[in-house]
């Protein structure tokens, strides 16, 4: 008999972790059923290194991170269709799968762009194995992404169910660590470093102890454990014990929010790097009023690649300090452009810029400035805000862009970033809709997806 009991937390509850599988390449694949079957690999950042891949893809031995010329033969020789980052329709659809996932059960702690924890209490962990089938059925059918489930008392366990459930086709997507007769074997065959929760080095400390595997934790002394990872390894520990210790991490405040991409080619003039520095602020402005803030704090950070020995470099970064807290994007990207005077430099080969918000607060909570009460001032505030209200309407229904400020410079400018072979947004933009003809066979793959 396994010396802890796994059927569920002390109240009776579950803990339930679907996680898309690999994600990114499953998103390209909702519009494309010719991709069925077939590799399927995304690249990064101006179309760099493979990122992501397929189960058809990994089987073929590619290596991850590597850059994708270097592997071109490769992926022509087996068939693979490579895409560029498509960072728009993977955040749409991971939406679509929060709010399909949140019309079978109450509550749904997203984690990550492709995870989300799904508390069961009562009849929902009574009946865990059926609700989160109905899930799992549900995202495939409404959203087309295949998930795994994995169910156990406990985060840190469920992370561990979900992977047997992913690894293992054999379970159908769902894996019930809480009726498993193997839970000691599983543990047994967790490396410590695959713990979620459990950093390299901290890892590396826990195997100077003797301590190698997920079942060595459990089974460790609690105050060892104390001393040698915080409270955080000790709660990891009465994790894998059935015992539920980590809860919900929604940070109460925001900190700081970034834009930022890799230039499209090295940049060495004002104009290109001032538009680029304003779509990142306007890009920057748009998240901060997503999520009811506003900021008095602008940086701008410039820099060439790290990699180019045989250039010069330039890496610097400056803040600017608005008068009144904001979220209005024409003056973020004014105090952006203002801020990158101070650090451009003429003929340098910048690679990367970045726009970064900080001192954000809530603006119902904000002190009023002395400059609000002015005549005039609170009446054009409450116009701003509307008009922001309506950019932000218009480019949610019509497509990320459709009302742009012109400092962002023409949308097919050079400097942004390559991506050749980036699919259409086929779920956000209207003029991306899917074509499908009304003859046999249906769909026609667009031959430009393709690897040359």
């Amino acid at each position: 008999m396994a010396p802890y009991d796994y059927s569920s937390a002390a109240d009776g509850s579950l803990m339930a972790l679907a996680d898309c599988d690999s994600f990114y390449t499953s998103c390209e694949r909702v519009c494309r059923p010719d991709l069925e079957g077939r590799p399927v690999v995304v690249l990064s950042n101006n179309d760099g290194c493979l990122v992501a891949m397929s189960r058809e893809a990994k089987k073929l031995g590619l290596p991850m991170g590597k850059p994708a010329f270097e592997v071109k033969s490769e992926l022509e020789k087996h068939g693979v269709a490579v895409f560029s980052s498509n960072y728009t329709l993977y955040g749409d659809l991971s939406h679509r799968v929060m709010q399909t996932l949140e019309s079978v059960v109450p509550k749904v702690e997203v984690y990550s762009i492709d995870e989300a924890f799904l508390p069961l209490t009562g009849a929902l962990a009574a009946n865990a194995p059926e609700v989160v089938a109905a899930a799992r059925g549900r995202v495939r059918q409404w959203v087309g992404l295949p998930i795994s489930i994995g169910i156990a008392p406990t985060r840190v366990l469920a992370k561990i169910a979900t992977r047997v459930a992913k690894k293992y086709p054999a379970y159908g997507g769902i894996f019930d660590l809480s009726r498993s007769r193997k839970a000691e074997e599983l543990l047994a065959s967790v490396d410590v470093s695959d713990i979620w929760g459990v950093g390299r080095k901290s890892a590396l400390k826990l195997k100077c102890e003797g301590i190698r595997n997920a079942r060595d934790l459990r089974d460790a002394d609690p105050d060892m454990i104390r001393r040698l990872l915080t409270v955080h390894g000790l709660n990891i520990l009465m994790e894998l014990r059935g015992i539920p210790a980590i809860g919900e991490d929604i940070p109460a405040t925001h900190t700081c929010i970034i834009s930022s991409r890799s230039l499209g080619y090295k940049v060495t003039t004002w104009e290109p790097m001032a538009e680029a520095v304003a779509y990142h602020a306007a890009r920057a402005a748009e998240k901060l009023r997503g999520k009811g803030l506003v900021t008095q704090m602008v940086s701008v950070r410039i820099q060439t690649a790290y990699y180019r020995k045989d250039q010069p470099g330039h890496d610097e970064m400056t803040m600017l300090r608005l008068e009144r807290p904001t979220c209005d994007s024409a003056v973020i990207i004014r105090a952006a452009r203002r801020a990158l005077l101070r650090i451009f430099r003429a003929g340098y080969g910048y690679a990367k810029a970045m726009v970064m918000l900080t001192d954000l607060s809530d603006p119902g909570k904000c002190q009023p400035h002395l400059l609000d009460m002015l005549d005039g001032n609170a009446a054009r505030d409450a116009r701003r805000q509307k008009l922001m209200e309506v950019v932000d309407s218009i480019n949610r229904r019509e497509g990320r862009e459709t009302l742009r400020f012109a400092a962002q410079g023409p949308r097919d400018a050079k400097w942004h970033m390559k991506r050749e072979r980036l699919s259409p947004a086929w779920t956000t933009d209207v003029r991306h809709l899917l074509q499908v003809s009304g003859t046999s066979g249906g769909y026609t793959a667009r031959n430009d997806m393709d690897p040359a």
